[in-house]
Protein backbone atom coordinates (compact mmCIF):
# COMPACT_ATOMS: atom_id res chain seq x y z
CA UNK A 1 0.00 0.00 0.00
CA UNK A 2 1.10 3.23 -0.90
CA UNK A 3 0.44 7.10 0.72
CA UNK A 4 -1.98 7.55 -2.42
CA UNK A 5 -4.36 3.99 -1.70
CA UNK A 6 -7.46 5.35 -0.45
CA UNK A 7 -9.08 3.19 2.30
CA UNK A 8 -12.40 4.37 3.15
CA UNK A 9 -13.19 5.02 6.91
CA UNK A 10 -11.41 6.58 9.13
CA UNK A 11 -10.81 3.81 12.24
CA UNK A 12 -7.92 4.26 14.58
CA UNK A 13 -4.08 2.47 14.56
CA UNK A 14 -1.38 1.27 16.40
CA UNK A 15 2.07 2.12 15.64
CA UNK A 16 5.81 0.37 15.98
CA UNK A 17 9.03 2.08 15.09
CA UNK A 18 12.32 0.77 13.29
CA UNK A 19 15.98 2.40 13.64
CA UNK A 20 18.26 2.60 9.95
CA UNK A 21 21.32 3.54 9.35
CA UNK A 22 21.84 6.70 6.87
CA UNK A 23 20.32 6.39 3.94
CA UNK A 24 18.00 4.20 5.26
CA UNK A 25 19.70 0.74 3.49
CA UNK A 26 19.87 -1.21 6.18
CA UNK A 27 17.71 -1.74 9.15
CA UNK A 28 18.89 -2.02 12.94
CA UNK A 29 15.99 -2.77 14.45
CA UNK A 30 12.97 -2.03 16.06
CA UNK A 31 12.11 -0.20 19.20
CA UNK A 32 9.78 -1.97 21.82
CA UNK A 33 7.66 -1.84 23.70
CA UNK A 34 6.61 2.10 22.90
CA UNK A 35 5.21 4.21 25.36
CA UNK A 36 4.30 7.50 23.48
CA UNK A 37 4.91 7.80 19.63
CA UNK A 38 3.51 11.20 17.82
CA UNK A 39 4.57 12.45 14.87
CA UNK A 40 3.17 15.05 11.99
CA UNK A 41 3.45 16.58 8.31
CA UNK A 42 3.37 19.71 7.99
CA UNK A 43 2.87 22.28 4.10
CA UNK A 44 5.80 24.20 3.84
CA UNK A 45 8.09 23.11 6.70
CA UNK A 46 10.17 20.39 7.88
CA UNK A 47 8.07 18.01 10.03
CA UNK A 48 9.08 16.31 13.55
CA UNK A 49 8.56 12.94 15.49
CA UNK A 50 9.09 12.05 19.58
CA UNK A 51 9.11 8.88 20.37
CA UNK A 52 9.50 7.52 24.39
CA UNK A 53 10.27 3.85 24.54
CA UNK A 54 10.92 1.92 28.00
CA UNK A 55 13.94 0.67 29.04
CA UNK A 56 13.37 -2.83 30.30
CA UNK A 57 12.96 -4.42 26.76
CA UNK A 58 15.59 -3.65 24.29
CA UNK A 59 18.23 -1.52 26.07
CA UNK A 60 21.02 -2.82 24.40
CA UNK A 61 19.72 -0.98 20.76
CA UNK A 62 18.50 1.75 22.98
CA UNK A 63 22.51 2.59 24.05
CA UNK A 64 23.46 1.57 20.46
CA UNK A 65 21.45 4.65 18.82
CA UNK A 66 23.21 7.81 17.41
CA UNK A 67 21.35 11.29 16.65
CA UNK A 68 22.66 12.51 12.83
CA UNK A 69 24.34 8.76 11.74
CA UNK A 70 21.14 6.94 11.88
CA UNK A 71 17.18 7.14 11.06
CA UNK A 72 13.92 6.35 12.25
CA UNK A 73 10.71 4.74 10.35
CA UNK A 74 7.34 4.70 11.92
CA UNK A 75 4.61 2.54 10.52
CA UNK A 76 0.88 2.34 11.11
CA UNK A 77 -1.13 -0.37 10.73
CA UNK A 78 2.47 -2.06 8.97
CA UNK A 79 2.29 1.09 6.83
CA UNK A 80 5.49 3.58 6.59
CA UNK A 81 3.99 6.98 7.49
CA UNK A 82 6.82 8.95 8.59
CA UNK A 83 10.70 8.67 8.37
CA UNK A 84 13.60 11.18 9.89
CA UNK A 85 17.05 12.28 11.16
CA UNK A 86 17.26 11.12 14.96
CA UNK A 87 18.49 14.43 16.41
CA UNK A 88 18.03 14.10 20.39
CA UNK A 89 18.23 11.36 22.82
CA UNK A 90 17.50 11.74 25.75
CA UNK A 91 17.85 8.79 28.62
CA UNK A 92 16.20 8.60 31.90
CA UNK A 93 15.94 5.04 34.22
CA UNK A 94 12.99 3.95 32.84
CA UNK A 95 12.48 5.61 29.46
CA UNK A 96 14.42 6.68 26.35
CA UNK A 97 12.96 9.81 24.09
CA UNK A 98 13.90 10.15 20.70
CA UNK A 99 13.70 13.15 18.72
CA UNK A 100 13.57 13.65 14.79
CA UNK A 101 13.33 15.80 11.97
CA UNK A 102 12.33 14.84 8.26
CA UNK A 103 15.14 14.31 5.63
CA UNK A 104 14.91 18.09 5.09
CA UNK A 105 17.05 18.37 8.02
CA UNK A 106 20.10 17.68 5.85
CA UNK A 107 19.05 20.62 3.83
CA UNK A 108 18.79 22.61 7.14
CA UNK A 109 21.89 22.07 8.26
CA UNK A 110 24.15 22.48 4.94
CA UNK A 111 24.94 26.24 3.64
CA UNK A 112 24.46 27.32 0.23
CA UNK A 113 28.00 27.41 -1.35
CA UNK A 114 27.06 28.51 -4.46
CA UNK A 115 24.92 31.92 -5.23
CA UNK A 116 23.35 32.84 -8.20
CA UNK A 117 21.42 35.76 -10.09
CA UNK A 118 18.20 35.29 -11.88
CA UNK A 119 17.38 38.86 -12.66
CA UNK A 120 16.54 38.99 -16.46
CA UNK A 121 17.34 37.44 -18.93
CA UNK A 122 17.91 34.56 -16.36
CA UNK A 123 14.47 34.29 -14.99
CA UNK A 124 14.00 30.93 -14.00
CA UNK A 125 10.83 28.17 -13.02
CA UNK A 126 10.42 28.29 -9.13
CA UNK A 127 10.11 24.62 -9.01
CA UNK A 128 13.63 24.26 -11.30
CA UNK A 129 15.53 26.25 -8.84
CA UNK A 130 13.47 24.08 -5.99
CA UNK A 131 15.04 20.82 -7.63
CA UNK A 132 18.58 22.26 -8.54
CA UNK A 133 18.68 23.45 -4.66
CA UNK A 134 18.02 19.74 -3.58
CA UNK A 135 19.15 17.53 -6.02
CA UNK A 136 22.60 19.80 -7.18
CA UNK A 137 23.44 21.75 -4.05
CA UNK A 138 22.32 19.50 -1.20
CA UNK A 139 21.84 15.61 -1.50
CA UNK A 140 23.65 15.09 -4.78
CA UNK A 141 26.82 17.51 -4.38
CA UNK A 142 28.95 14.49 -1.92
CA UNK A 143 27.42 11.62 -4.16
CA UNK A 144 24.14 11.00 -2.58
CA UNK A 145 25.37 10.02 0.59
CA UNK A 146 21.83 10.00 1.91
CA UNK A 147 20.14 8.13 -0.56
CA UNK A 148 18.01 10.90 -1.96
CA UNK A 149 17.73 11.51 -5.48
CA UNK A 150 15.28 9.16 -6.22
CA UNK A 151 12.95 11.07 -4.22
CA UNK A 152 12.90 14.20 -4.87
CA UNK A 153 9.52 15.27 -7.12
CA UNK A 154 8.76 18.02 -8.78
CA UNK A 155 5.12 17.68 -9.67
CA UNK A 156 4.63 19.74 -12.97
CA UNK A 157 1.61 21.58 -14.12
CA UNK A 158 0.33 20.38 -17.34
CA UNK A 159 0.66 21.92 -20.71
CA UNK A 160 -0.84 25.16 -21.33
CA UNK A 161 -0.64 26.28 -17.33
CA UNK A 162 2.37 28.75 -16.80
CA UNK A 163 4.36 27.94 -13.21
CA UNK A 164 5.42 30.58 -11.16
CA UNK A 165 8.70 32.29 -12.10
CA UNK A 166 11.72 33.92 -10.36
CA UNK A 167 13.96 36.49 -10.33
CA UNK A 168 15.80 36.02 -7.10
CA UNK A 169 19.15 36.82 -6.07
CA UNK A 170 21.22 34.99 -3.45
CA UNK A 171 24.71 34.91 -2.62
CA UNK A 172 27.03 32.47 -1.73
CA UNK A 173 26.99 31.50 1.90
CA UNK A 174 24.15 34.00 2.07
CA UNK A 175 21.67 30.78 3.32
CA UNK A 176 21.32 27.33 4.03
CA UNK A 177 19.80 25.66 1.16
CA UNK A 178 16.43 24.76 3.18
CA UNK A 179 16.41 28.57 3.88
CA UNK A 180 16.16 29.13 0.81
CA UNK A 181 14.36 26.20 -0.87
CA UNK A 182 11.73 27.37 1.59
CA UNK A 183 11.66 31.04 0.78
CA UNK A 184 10.08 29.80 -2.71
CA UNK A 185 7.00 28.50 -0.64
CA UNK A 186 6.81 31.31 1.31
CA UNK A 187 6.79 33.77 -1.38
CA UNK A 188 6.72 32.75 -4.61
CA UNK A 189 4.02 30.67 -5.22
CA UNK A 190 4.97 27.18 -4.53
CA UNK A 191 4.55 24.36 -1.91
CA UNK A 192 6.40 21.21 -0.84
CA UNK A 193 6.00 18.79 2.04
CA UNK A 194 7.30 15.50 2.76
CA UNK A 195 6.02 12.21 2.68
CA UNK A 196 8.55 9.29 4.53
CA UNK A 197 11.80 9.91 2.68
CA UNK A 198 10.31 11.11 -0.40
CA UNK A 199 9.78 15.21 -0.97
CA UNK A 200 6.95 16.79 -2.82
CA UNK A 201 7.30 20.51 -4.66
CA UNK A 202 4.53 21.87 -6.55
CA UNK A 203 2.60 25.01 -8.19
CA UNK A 204 0.51 25.97 -5.16
CA UNK A 205 -2.50 26.33 -7.30
CA UNK A 206 -1.83 22.67 -8.66
CA UNK A 207 -4.82 20.21 -7.21
CA UNK A 208 -2.71 17.00 -7.65
CA UNK A 209 -4.00 15.29 -4.33
CA UNK A 210 -7.78 15.70 -3.69
CA UNK A 211 -9.28 13.93 -0.38
CA UNK A 212 -13.29 13.60 -0.26
CA UNK A 213 -15.89 16.17 1.28
CA UNK A 214 -15.12 16.56 4.80
CA UNK A 215 -18.38 16.42 6.27
CA UNK A 216 -19.25 18.96 9.38
CA UNK A 217 -19.97 15.77 11.55
CA UNK A 218 -16.49 14.06 10.81
CA UNK A 219 -14.68 16.58 13.16
CA UNK A 220 -14.42 16.84 16.58
CA UNK A 221 -14.88 20.89 16.57
CA UNK A 222 -17.41 22.73 15.20
CA UNK A 223 -16.14 25.03 12.10
CA UNK A 224 -17.04 28.87 11.98
CA UNK A 225 -17.37 31.06 9.12
CA UNK A 226 -15.32 33.90 8.73
CA UNK A 227 -15.07 37.04 6.35
CA UNK A 228 -11.88 38.57 5.84
CA UNK A 229 -12.14 42.50 5.43
CA UNK A 230 -8.60 43.26 5.71
CA UNK A 231 -7.87 40.98 2.83
CA UNK A 232 -9.68 43.13 0.29
CA UNK A 233 -7.89 44.62 -2.04
CA UNK A 234 -8.88 46.45 -5.85
CA UNK A 235 -5.58 47.60 -6.79
CA UNK A 236 -1.69 45.31 -6.03
CA UNK A 237 1.57 46.84 -6.27
CA UNK A 238 4.68 44.69 -6.50
CA UNK A 239 7.97 46.95 -6.60
CA UNK A 240 11.60 46.92 -5.72
CA UNK A 241 11.50 49.78 -3.24
CA UNK A 242 13.54 52.21 -5.86
CA UNK A 243 10.43 53.80 -7.83
CA UNK A 244 9.11 51.12 -9.95
CA UNK A 245 6.55 48.72 -9.75
CA UNK A 246 4.24 45.99 -11.45
CA UNK A 247 0.31 46.58 -10.95
CA UNK A 248 -2.32 44.98 -11.30
CA UNK A 249 -6.18 46.02 -10.66
CA UNK A 250 -8.90 43.32 -9.43
CA UNK A 251 -10.41 41.70 -12.32
CA UNK A 252 -13.79 41.07 -9.95
CA UNK A 253 -14.30 44.66 -8.28
CA UNK A 254 -13.54 47.61 -9.80
CA UNK A 255 -11.96 50.44 -7.25
CA UNK A 256 -15.24 52.50 -8.65
CA UNK A 257 -17.38 49.75 -8.21
CA UNK A 258 -16.13 49.73 -4.35
CA UNK A 259 -17.43 53.04 -4.45
CA UNK A 260 -14.72 54.02 -1.79
CA UNK A 261 -12.01 54.71 -3.72
CA UNK A 262 -8.89 52.23 -4.29
CA UNK A 263 -7.80 49.98 -1.56
CA UNK A 264 -4.41 48.34 -2.20
CA UNK A 265 -1.84 45.96 -1.54
CA UNK A 266 2.11 46.30 -1.52
CA UNK A 267 4.63 43.75 -1.95
CA UNK A 268 7.94 45.39 -1.91
CA UNK A 269 10.68 43.05 -2.44
CA UNK A 270 14.42 45.25 -2.20
CA UNK A 271 16.10 42.21 -3.77
CA UNK A 272 14.54 42.60 -7.11
CA UNK A 273 16.51 44.47 -9.89
CA UNK A 274 19.97 44.09 -10.16
CA UNK A 275 21.70 47.39 -10.37
CA UNK A 276 19.77 50.10 -7.96
CA UNK A 277 20.94 52.93 -10.23
CA UNK A 278 19.40 51.22 -13.01
CA UNK A 279 15.86 51.26 -14.09
CA UNK A 280 13.86 47.62 -14.05
CA UNK A 281 14.11 46.00 -17.78
CA UNK A 282 10.42 45.61 -19.23
CA UNK A 283 11.03 41.81 -19.12
CA UNK A 284 11.11 42.45 -14.91
CA UNK A 285 8.30 44.82 -14.44
CA UNK A 286 6.14 42.01 -16.73
CA UNK A 287 7.23 39.94 -14.21
CA UNK A 288 6.16 41.88 -11.16
CA UNK A 289 2.83 42.67 -12.76
CA UNK A 290 2.23 38.92 -13.25
CA UNK A 291 2.87 38.69 -9.35
CA UNK A 292 0.61 41.28 -8.64
CA UNK A 293 -2.08 39.61 -10.97
CA UNK A 294 -1.55 36.55 -8.65
CA UNK A 295 -1.57 38.89 -5.26
CA UNK A 296 -4.77 40.37 -6.50
CA UNK A 297 -7.02 37.30 -7.84
CA UNK A 298 -8.46 36.48 -4.43
CA UNK A 299 -9.25 39.64 -3.00
CA UNK A 300 -12.41 41.11 -4.10
CA UNK A 301 -15.31 40.74 -2.90
CA UNK A 302 -13.61 40.27 0.60
CA UNK A 303 -12.51 36.51 0.94
CA UNK A 304 -15.02 34.56 3.05
CA UNK A 305 -14.07 31.24 4.33
CA UNK A 306 -14.85 28.49 6.46
CA UNK A 307 -12.59 28.14 9.76
CA UNK A 308 -11.72 24.33 11.08
CA UNK A 309 -10.31 25.01 14.50
CA UNK A 310 -6.53 24.17 14.52
CA UNK A 311 -5.41 20.60 15.93
CA UNK A 312 -9.14 19.41 15.42
CA UNK A 313 -9.52 15.35 15.64
CA UNK A 314 -10.64 13.54 12.94
CA UNK A 315 -13.34 10.88 14.18
CA UNK A 316 -13.62 7.76 13.36
CA UNK A 317 -16.05 7.01 10.11
CA UNK A 318 -14.73 9.98 8.48
CA UNK A 319 -13.91 9.46 4.78
CA UNK A 320 -10.13 9.96 4.84
CA UNK A 321 -7.81 7.58 6.16
CA UNK A 322 -3.93 8.71 7.37
CA UNK A 323 -1.93 7.39 4.91
CA UNK A 324 -3.87 9.79 2.57
CA UNK A 325 -3.53 13.02 4.61
CA UNK A 326 -0.93 14.92 2.57
CA UNK A 327 -0.44 18.56 3.60
CA UNK A 328 -1.56 20.51 0.46
CA UNK A 329 -4.23 18.07 -0.29
CA UNK A 330 -7.64 19.66 -1.73
CA UNK A 331 -10.72 19.17 -0.04
CA UNK A 332 -14.43 20.44 -0.42
CA UNK A 333 -16.28 21.15 2.61
CA UNK A 334 -19.75 22.96 3.39
CA UNK A 335 -21.37 24.41 6.50
CA UNK A 336 -24.80 24.58 6.78
CA UNK A 337 -25.69 25.46 10.66
CA UNK A 338 -24.60 28.73 10.87
CA UNK A 339 -26.91 31.92 9.78
CA UNK A 340 -24.67 31.64 6.78
CA UNK A 341 -24.25 28.86 4.82
CA UNK A 342 -20.42 28.64 2.46
CA UNK A 343 -18.98 26.01 0.94
CA UNK A 344 -15.48 26.10 -0.43
CA UNK A 345 -11.89 24.21 -0.93
CA UNK A 346 -9.65 23.86 1.84
CA UNK A 347 -5.84 22.43 1.74
CA UNK A 348 -4.55 20.36 4.53
CA UNK A 349 -1.63 22.57 6.41
CA UNK A 350 -0.40 19.80 9.34
CA UNK A 351 -1.59 16.75 10.20
CA UNK A 352 -0.67 15.86 13.95
CA UNK A 353 -1.20 12.06 15.13
CA UNK A 354 -0.31 10.68 18.49
CA UNK A 355 -0.47 7.34 19.92
CA UNK A 356 0.14 6.69 23.76
CA UNK A 357 -1.38 4.38 26.80
CA UNK A 358 -4.28 4.51 28.21
CA UNK A 359 -5.71 7.61 25.22
CA UNK A 360 -4.65 5.35 22.44
CA UNK A 361 -4.52 7.20 18.77
CA UNK A 362 -5.68 10.47 17.91
CA UNK A 363 -5.36 12.33 14.42
CA UNK A 364 -5.40 16.22 14.57
CA UNK A 365 -5.01 18.62 11.60
CA UNK A 366 -5.35 21.86 10.40
CA UNK A 367 -6.26 23.79 7.37
CA UNK A 368 -6.36 26.69 5.31
CA UNK A 369 -8.87 28.12 2.46
CA UNK A 370 -7.15 26.84 -0.83
CA UNK A 371 -6.55 29.23 -3.58
CA UNK A 372 -9.23 30.55 -5.94
CA UNK A 373 -7.50 29.40 -8.89
CA UNK A 374 -6.94 25.65 -8.87
CA UNK A 375 -5.18 23.89 -11.80
CA UNK A 376 -6.20 20.45 -12.25
CA UNK A 377 -3.29 17.46 -13.35
CA UNK A 378 -3.82 15.13 -16.58
CA UNK A 379 -5.77 12.51 -16.43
Amino acid sequence: MTFLDAVPGFTCGTHRVFVWDRGHNTMLGELTPLLAVRWNRIRDDISHAEIVVATHECCELLGDLETVFMEIEITRLDVPVWNGVITRLEYEYSDVRLFAEDILWVAKRRVLEVGYNNSWPNIQQVLDMMHILLAQQCYGAWGDLWNMLGNLHPIRNPAGFPEPRTTRVVNKFQVTIWEDFDKYAEDMGADYTVIGRDIFYWDNHLAWAVLPELDENHISQFPRIVEYGNSFATRAFVTNGRGWAGHAGNPDLTWADYGGGPVDFLITNAEEGEDANDPPTPEELESWQESAVHAIAASAPPPVSVVIPANTTLMPGAPWNVVDLIPGAWFPITVNRLCRTVSEWQRLNEVLVTESAPNGETVQFSAISAPKTRIDPVA
